[in-house]
């Protein structure tokens, strides 16, 4: 434990009674830098000139160097002569420049450590003192530009929106601040401003550093806390970093002056100082990182975001820094932090639209790491090397003003899967290799493909900036003039991050190539933040036609080949969903017997999608995986082909036991209707364990969040790029409901219920006067553009189409009529109904006949609305008749509705959808199985 009275005790004695104070700081801050640097007495001190040596900030501003400064008791209870060098090698080096900082290493019990700060602050030319944190987690958000900040989480709103009102009327605020909600997943800010040191947080606020403004005049409070007391106010936090100050008599000036601060490039802690004096109130303690502090200068948080630019990103941040124009009464400081705010801004972004770190690969012989081979040898095993780093070649200038060194930061661990897609089983799974496709060598035909086996998956670290590790898998070529394909998959905690194909014909002399098919998550950033996903599904096929399913969770990555009857349970499925088109009257309700009957024929064929999708009919896959799947809660699926629709919706996974030779009668559950949720039937109902009762929760839609995703076209004469998912982040994560815009065609009223006319009438009731409806796709247009010109683009689409592909116009494609056979050709603009700029779009409910279906991305309404921009579409995979899906669609908005308008975090979008299928179910609707989602289903709803 450091004992400041003994330090001051040996240094006074040392120096003589007339030793000063200041001189005394000098000895007891030298001290504690020689001990640092582990010099021992009697030995030559360093030259401690080029220790002080100051940094040059971005703006201008000489940057005080770092020290660290350690226990120097040893040191000062030695010579009188050697403490006396001490002072006068402290003294002398710091007569030029601005100084230096001081990071303390201190234990833990060191309750004088605020004294300590403060008499090390008297030393010559010290610009600020900070305590030594433990490194920052990696999973704190970075320090940004703009500042993300998070204001009082533990006040009132009240007092939250006067104190955030004030601070948004100043430019330097309005400019380089991004204000972040205090509460929900998407709470992760650089820097959360607190008053009450001993609140607990409000909610799961995370944070690169805390400051602790001491709440004036308040029963109790002491100021500063002490290091214990900041440790506590840090990890409640997830930080390591935390700061007690007094703000002085407003709190507004003093966050502004802070603000004003670091615009001029200072770091975190003389930045503190330096708005302390700006107000006239005690120097801040501050407890923090000291691998952190150089990294909360604007330089680092400007390099660490451009990299990745193009040239022309570049050139503007560059001509922002180096500009000497500035308005009257504003310091150069203040414009150019506003001029990079305002670009790194758009910086951010472009990133959802252009990611600047992507999915790559190579393939190369053994022990070749950098050379991609040439030519790919018939029947040679290679290397395929993969791994996330920035698209094209790295070069010295793309790094965008290099600092000595960016702060250290977190790494994720993600997953990278490689499934081949070149009609080959693996020759052993020590190595995971492959056998070429075609007789073998004996003239044996290989076994059919159809049950489970073992893919290649390679964990591996992307660390916050920079190239990740490579991940190696071992290939096989097969006879010239085969081809070899590879599937590539990365993820993130079960979610599907991005995925390509890796490519070659065996025997030509082009080299392989890889391609990127699809961009789920664009930016890596804020992974932390995602809600992780329990189960992962590519569906493909290989390179022989044969559909491919691979299947990823915490414990098991396998895929099957050709799985039982899949395409033939698909359309059963689809084809019993359509059969209350044929007789609608017979459907009344959840107790009705045609009901009952539907219900148990879709969970009979849902139960063989089960087995076929993941191979528990051939028993090969383990009792713990297949609980594992029905467990799961969560699901990410990507159709790598745009054709491919897999109704994991209609999957039912609860054990079954209907018909057969021993003719068991099944029946609908009749306790589900009275139960909460799914989450209460294990528990609730008992009959869950039934293996002759049918469960409308034991069907995926009802019970799981499923997030859908299709990858880009690679079809003849189709541009090769890849589909970009348009996803939440820190900065926009919500998807408002406050208004919606509504069209139908005429045949959705072609029924005895004039099923649109009604829907209209509780819609308008719902969102008046925020709702209209259009005849026509112009008028659509035209009010959609009104109020986007009004700056609040329309909340929500719902479109009750008729779809068609009309063959006699191929080029154009699919075509979806609204009124009297208005027709919008998919492969047109969908502007401004959908704008890809835009920063907010519509979700979009597309209810209709065969809406899900479609040949290509551009051919497919789905996936041509979210290449545009939406962040979320729902569509009917099969013919629903009008009188049915319209209240389902109906339902599905109120609740959305219902969910925005509910007070605190808002409800994610996945859940709104899966929860608005399940109360269907239960009110006897079984064509709610027909709506499904593509999209993000991490978008929280809420009302605007």
């Amino acid at each position: 434990m450091v004992e400041l009275e003994e330090l001051r005790r040996a240094a006074g004695g040392a120096l003589g009674p007339a030793a000063g104070e200041r001189l005394i700081a000098d000895a007891l801050a030298g001290a504690g830098v020689a001990a640092a640097a582990g010099v021992l007495p009697s030995e030559d001190l360093p030259d401690l000139r080029g220790l002080l040596a100051p940094r040059t900030g971005a703006y201008g501003a000489r940057v005080p160097a770092l020290l660290e400064w350690a226990d120097p008791t040893a040191l000062l209870r030695g010579d009188a002569s050697w403490t006396a060098r001490l002072a006068s090698w402290w003294s002398a080096a710091a007569e030029d420049g601005p100084g230096a900082r001081l990071s303390v290493k201190s234990p833990d019990d060191a309750d004088d450590l605020a004294s300590l700060l403060s008499a090390l602050r008297a030393a010559r030319n010290i610009s600020a003192v900070s305590a030594a944190a433990a490194p920052t987690p990696g999973t704190c958000p970075p320090w940004t530009w703009p500042l993300r900040v998070i204001l009082l989480p533990d006040a009132s709103e009240r007092e939250r929106t006067a104190l955030a009102e004030r601070l948004r009327g100043t430019p330097l605020w309005q400019a380089c601040v991004t204000e972040i909600a205090p509460t929900g997943r998407w709470a992760r800010a650089s820097l959360v401003v607190v008053r009450e040191g001993d609140a607990e947080p409000a909610s799961a606020v995370t944070a690169t550093a805390t400051v602790v403004a001491a709440l004036r005049g308040a029963a109790g409070s002491a100021y500063p806390p002490g290091p214990g007391g900041l440790r506590r106010i840090a990890a409640g936090f997830g930080t390591t970093n935390a700061a007690a100050v007094d703000p002085g008599a407003d709190e507004a000036e003093w966050l502004v002056a802070l603000l004003a601060a670091m615009t001029e490039d200072l770091p975190l802690d003389t930045a503190l100082d330096r708005a302390a004096r700006a107000v006239g109130a005690a120097p801040a303690q501050l407890l923090a990182d000291p691998g952190l502090l150089d990294g909360t200068r604007v330089r680092a948080a400007v390099a660490r975001a451009a990299i990745g630019l193009g040239a022309g990103g570049r050139a503007g941040l560059e001509r922002s820094l180096r500009s000497s124009e500035t308005p009257h009464g504003m310091r150069p400081g203040d414009l150019s932090a506003r001029r990079s705010a305002r670009i790194l801004r758009e910086v951010h972004r472009d990133r959802r639209s252009q990611p600047y770190r992507v999915l790559r690969a190579r393939l190369t012989e053994p022990g070749q790491q950098a050379a991609t081979t040439a030519a790919v040898l018939p029947h040679t095993r290679y290397e395929l090397r993969a791994w996330v780093g920035r698209p094209g070649r790295a070069t010295a200038e793309q790094v965008l003003l290099p600092v000595d060194a960016l702060p250290r930061r977190g790494t994720h661990q993600v997953r990278i899967v490689a499934s081949e897609l070149h009609g080959s089983e693996p020759d052993g799974p020590e190595h995971g290799g492959s056998e070429p496709r075609g007789p073998r060598p004996d003239g044996s035909e290989p076994r059919p493909q159809t049950s489970p086996r073992p893919v290649q998956l390679r964990e591996v670290r992307l660390p916050a900036d920079g190239p990740s590790e490579e991940a190696v898998f071992a290939v096989t070529t097969g006879a010239p003039g085969s081809a070899v394909s590879v599937r590539l998959t990365l993820l993130h905690r079960g979610r599907i991050l991005q995925s390509g194909v890796l490519s070659a014909t065996v025997g030509s002399t082009r080299p392989p190539s890889f391609e990127l098919e699809s961009v789920v998550h664009a930016d890596t950033d804020d992974l932390e933040a995602r809600v992780p996903h329990d189960l992962a599904l590519t569906l493909d096929r290989d390179t022989s036609g044969t559909p491919v399913v691979t299947t990823v969770t915490d414990s098991v990555a396998v895929e099957i080949r050709s799985p039982v009857e899949l395409a033939r349970t698909v359309a059963e499925l689809a084809a019993m969903l359509s059969c209350p088109a044929r007789s609608p009257d017979e459907y009344e309700g959840y107790t009705s017997p045609s009901y009952e009957e539907l219900l148990i024929s879709l969970a009979k064929s849902g139960s063989a999608l089960f087995r076929g999708l993941f191979g528990e009919r051939t028993g090969l896959v383990p009792a713990v995986d297949a609980a594992a799947l029905r467990e799961a809660r969560r699901v990410s699926v990507l159709a790598a082909r745009p054709e491919e629709l897999l109704p994991l919706e209609l999957v039912y996974d609860r054990p079954l036991r209907i018909g057969g030779p021993l003719g068991e009668a099944g029946r609908l559950c009749p306790h589900a209707p009275s139960l909460p949720g799914a989450a209460r039937c294990a528990t609730d109902c008992p009959e869950h364990a039934s293996p002759h009762v049918v469960c409308p929760f034991g069907f995926w839609g009802a019970s799981k969040v499923i997030e859908r995703h299709v990858s880009a076209d690679r079809s003849a004469r189709m541009a090769k790029d890849f589909v970009l998912a348009v996803g939440p982040d820190v900065e926009r994560h919500t998807v408002g409901f406050g208004s919606l815009l509504a069209a139908a065609c005429d045949r959705a009223d072609h029924n005895g219920t004039r099923a649109w006319t009604a829907a209209v009438a509780r819609l308008r009731t719902a969102f008046s006067p925020a709702f209209s409806t259009a005849s026509t796709w112009r008028e659509l247009a035209g009010q959609a553009q009104r109020l986007r010109d009004g700056s609040a683009p329309p909340d929500g689409l719902l479109l009750v189409v008729h779809s068609e592909k009309l063959t006699e116009d191929f080029h154009r494609g699919m075509a979806l009529s609204i009124g009297s056979d208005d027709r919008l050709w998919i492969r047109d603009t969908l502007a401004p109904l959908v704008v890809a700029e835009a920063a907010a779009n519509p979700l979009v409910l597309l209810i209709g006949c065969g809406t899900a279906e479609g040949l290509t991305p551009l051919l497919g309404a789905p996936s041509r609305f979210l290449d545009s921009g939406a962040p979320g579409v729902v569509a009917t995979l099969a013919p629903v008749l009008s009188r049915h899906i319209i209240p389902v669609a109906v339902e599905l908005v109120s609740e959305i509705r219902r969910l925005a308008d509910a007070p605190g975090t808002g409800t994610l979008l996945g859940e709104a959808l899966t929860s608005a299928r399940a109360a269907a179910l239960l009110r006897g609707e079984a064509w709610a199985l027909a709506l499904v989602g593509y999209g993000d289903t991490d978008w929280e709803v809420r009302a605007r």
